[in-house]
């Protein structure tokens, strides 16, 4: 018990003795240029779109399934389209919120002063 103590202790005097190497540093691709940015900034859109098309397929697909199998009376096959549906769902819900996401989980990184 007196060894977490002590340990939290020097963990807690040594972290403000420790000056922060990346402090001013801000994360930028515009330093490869312009030709660099704008080209990437094609794939990513690019990338982003398609993932959003397979997932709007895969949605779809799954919805269609639930709905053949609640027709024909199948009730594996309605699990299985609905908890593919669900997912699907939330996967494009994520996907098509991908920037607020990121862009929270930036901000809560560098109020936290990382």
């Amino acid at each position: 018990m007196f060894s977490s103590i002590g340990h939290e202790i020097l963990l807690r005097s040594a972290v403000p003795l420790i000056d922060n190497p990346l402090e001013g540093v801000i994360p930028s691709i515009a330093v490869f240029g312009v030709k660099f940015t704008g080209a990437a900034q094609l794939i990513l859109g690019g990338l982003w779109a398609l993932a959003l098309l397979i997932l709007a397929g895969y949605f779809i697909w799954n919805l269609m399934k639930w709905g053949i199998a609640r027709n024909r009376g199948h009730s594996d096959d309605i699990e299985e389209g609905a908890s593919g549906a669900k997912k699907t769902g939330i996967a494009f819900g994520a996907a098509a919120g991908a920037s607020v996401i990121l862009g929270g989980i930036l901000a809560l990184a560098s109020a936290a002063g990382a």
